[in-house]
């Protein structure tokens, strides 16, 4: 009797699965007759073997179809399928056809193309897709490129002349263009070829405004890659002397600058003094090392960064100081206490990180040495040959301010290890001066006489007409 209970319970837990197996089954034969009610679906054949050229703001797009002759277009989409272009085909023979097209007006990048083959008839094939790339400025800008290295505005004969860097092997610069409007308001175009790296705006008034850019084509684009316009403006002539000052110092004195609105001189008689420059223009002294520097141990000297000082004396030894308790101290201490020898160069030139020596014969080189007297790796650098220009100095740690042997004064920016970044003629007539000395965005020009004379100067805007 237990056991047929047993056997009762048995069954009676196992009836819902039954039932549900009975009813999936039904189901099952169910969606197989309703699919055995429908037609075959037929797909077309698709896009094969896509691939994609880039260009500027464009993409060529070439792809292959199979010898399937229902298919009648081709289908482009992009922008998630917002965007598309039907392609019609036109077949000649039942072989691969190879297709191709060219899209327009697209944003510089990558950009996912997706293709579908489909007939009159509502057939269509399954999606294929591919990616291309798009030039655009942005790309052009990464590009080798030629550069403007020199201009020389000349304001007596109203042209404007420019040296570019040479075109190198592999740059894939075509050509370089230049846009401008002369005196007449005539809109010039000049084409400068890969062979040329000078060329000369004609009738170029000062003040006036020139584009220029690079034209290149790579050997793996489709089309022509335009770079972006850079927009160059000539000085424009200001006719000012400057102001005459009655500076405190002496005419023959060493300056170098120590702040924005302070200023070192180190004067023949080996004294030290300080200057602030007021908010009303004048100096005032307000430090004073009487013979703290002697002239006959020392023949150079200037202020060169934070609180220190280089110094070369009569041997040409060089050293770092900086004062403490009103004395002058050696930054490097022990027997050998300068960090070099042999700097016999007449002319230097302090700046910040580094200072420029200039030879008798011209040659231009930066040294770089830490506050601590420890000369940098490397420890310098040529920057220039023939650097025939007297006075010279340094206008706000960016520019090189120097005067030619005709009197032209010329602007050269500089960048953070002291190399040259181009060379400008920004005024005239400066050779009636023997000193330039600079503090803040002021410079100060020292005459034959002895006269001192101030300008609020800047070195790109004006091109400053001595008369």
């Amino acid at each position: 009797m237990k056991q047929m209970t047993n056997k009762l319970i048995t069954a009676l837990l196992s009836l819902p699965a039954l039932l549900a197996c009975i009813i999936s089954c039904d189901d099952m034969n169910e969606i197989q007759r309703e699919f055995a009610d429908r037609e075959e679906q037929v797909y077309l054949g698709k896009v094969d073997s896509i691939k994609s050229i880039p260009g500027f703001g464009k993409a060529k797009l070439t792809w292959y179809l199979g010898s399937d002759p229902k298919i009648e277009q081709t289908i482009i989409y992009w922008n998630q399928r917002e965007d598309s272009i039907v392609k019609n085909v036109t077949r000649t023979s039942s072989n691969l056809l190879r297709d191709s097209i060219i899209i327009e007006n697209l944003p510089e990048g990558s950009t996912l193309f997706e293709f579908r083959n489909v007939n009159s008839n509502g057939q269509t094939s399954l999606f294929s897709s591919a990616t291309a790339t798009v030039w655009g400025e942005t790309f052009a800008d990464g590009l080798r490129v030629r550069r403007l290295t020199k201009m020389i505005f000349n304001y007596e004969q109203s042209n404007y002349g420019l040296v570019l860097s040479p075109a190198m092997a592999g740059d894939s610069v075509v050509y370089s263009q230049i846009i401008y409007t002369d005196n007449q308001g005539t809109e010039k175009t000049i084409k400068i070829g890969r062979e040329t790296n000078e060329v000369e705006l004609a009738d170029f008034a000062d003040g006036a405004e020139f584009r220029f850019r690079n034209v290149f084509f790579l050997p793996q684009g489709m089309d022509t890659v335009y770079g972006r316009y850079q927009e160059y403006k000539a000085p424009k002539a200001v006719f000012e002397n400057g102001k005459k000052i009655a500076f405190p110092g002496d005419p023959g004195s060493r300056y170098s600058a120590h702040t924005p609105t302070s200023l070192y001189e180190w004067n023949l008689q080996g004294d030290l003094i300080l200057y602030q420059l007021n908010e009303n223009g004048a100096f005032t002294q307000s430090e004073s090392y009487p013979g703290l520097v002697p002239r006959a141990t020392y023949r150079e000297f200037f202020f060169y960064d934070d609180d220190k000082f280089i110094g070369v004396n009569t041997n040409n030894q060089i050293f770092m100081f900086q004062i403490e308790n009103s004395q002058l101290t050696f930054v490097k201490s022990g027997a050998n206490n300068y960090f070099g020898s042999g700097f016999s160069f007449p002319v230097f030139i302090p700046a910040r990180g580094f200072f420029y020596v200039i030879s008798a014969a011209g040659a231009m080189n930066a040294w770089y040495v830490n506050n601590k007297a420890v000369l940098g790796k490397p420890t310098n650098t040529a920057v220039a040959t023939n650097f025939l220009y007297s006075p010279v100095t340094l206008f706000d740690s960016k520019y090189i301010v120097a005067v030619d042997e005709e009197g032209y004064l010329w602007s050269i920016p500089i960048s953070t290890v002291g190399t040259h970044r181009g060379l400008n003629k920004i005024g005239s007539g400066w050779n009636k001066f023997v000193k330039l000395i600079t503090v803040g965005q002021k410079l100060i020009a020292v005459d034959g006489a002895g006269d001192f004379y101030e300008f609020d100067f800047n070195a790109t805007d004006n091109y400053w007409v001595i008369e």
